[in-house]
């Protein structure tokens, strides 16, 4: 497909024919295409990075293998800390890095002792652009943060004694899964261009194939902080339940993509979501469908 027809088509994109003139009309949409983002960064299951168009996915650009891990250390997640333009990656133990995309080289940051163990399983791993913190969610209903500079978490109370962190995941009191244990696996921020201090922080739900709002939507009031883990839903994203999610929104435009595999599905296929509806729109396969993860747009 041609890819500035494919670019439209992402960033759901439509075209509307003016009436008695056969002649096409730009959406404000279609007029956004020279803002949307042309560079994200996939992590695969073999600990690489690969660099691809989100308009042409399935055409890698580079791919480098990281080094620099500790010692029996695996990756879960990356994502770029706009404000400084550098990405970052999580280990399962709790090692937060730094990582130069170009080389695969990875720093540490921080000794990587957390007051608590990391699940096993996916992890979301997103930055707040508002609080210049990393948020880090599991399947296990964990809420955490992390700081960028000393790699220590955040307390969530820290004037009481011992470490807490933020409230567990739970489905809000009028949600349509009250009760129910979610299975958040990928978190992304948005960014508000009038506004620094103001995101919205959203979640992946991969058993229900779901697009869900931690906390509340910026603007509302009173405001939830998503440090108390109310989850509300927003829509299903119309690919049933998920083996695979990884997650991210850009700094230009709020373009949000998500890498999916459907349960049981044999490739990860990049889409384009819709925040306001929860829908997921298919681009196309990422490289050759690898398993990934993690997802990081490129500011």
């Amino acid at each position: 497909m041609n890819k500035q027809i494919l670019t439209a088509l992402c960033l759901g994109t439509a075209l509307l024919a003016l009436p008695g003139t056969g002649a096409v009309a730009q959406t404000p949409a279609l007029m956004a295409l020279s803002k949307a983002p042309s560079s994200v960064y996939a992590l695969t299951a073999k600990h690489e990075l690969i660099r691809f168009d989100p308009a042409e996915p399935d055409k890698v650009l580079e791919r480098v293998q990281v080094t620099g891990l500790a010692d029996g250390d695996t990756l879960r997640g990356i994502d770029y800390r706009v404000a400084h333009g550098v990405m970052y990656a999580l280990g399962a133990r709790g090692q937060l890095y730094t990582v130069d995309p170009k080389s695969g080289a990875l720093s540490r940051v921080g000794d990587g002792k957390l007051p608590l163990d990391l699940p096993e399983g996916p992890l979301g791993f997103d930055f707040n652009p508002a609080a210049d913190r990393v948020r880090v969610v599991a399947e296990t209903g964990l809420n955490l943060r992390l700081h960028p500079e000393t790699g220590e978490a955040v307390d969530f109370d820290p004037d009481r004694e011992g470490f807490q962190a933020d409230r567990s995941l739970r489905y809000a009191f009028n949600d349509r899964f009250i009760g129910q244990e979610p299975s958040v696996s990928a978190a992304a921020y948005t960014y508000n261009p009038d506004d620094e201090k103001l995101t919205t922080n959203f979640a992946i739900d991969r058993e229900r194939g779901t697009l869900a709002i931690q906390g509340t939507r910026e603007g509302t009031e009173p405001p939830v902080s998503p440090n108390l883990g109310v989850l509300n839903t927003i829509g299903d994203l119309g690919t049933g339940a998920l083996d695979e999610a990884s997650f991210d929104i850009s700094d230009i435009n709020n373009t949000a993509l998500a890498a999916l595999r459907v349960e049981g599905g044999d490739k990860t296929e990049l889409y384009r979501v819709n925040l306001d509806l929860g829908r997921a729109m298919l681009i196309g396969t990422i490289g050759d469908g690898e398993p990934l993860l993690g997802l990081a747009i490129e500011p």
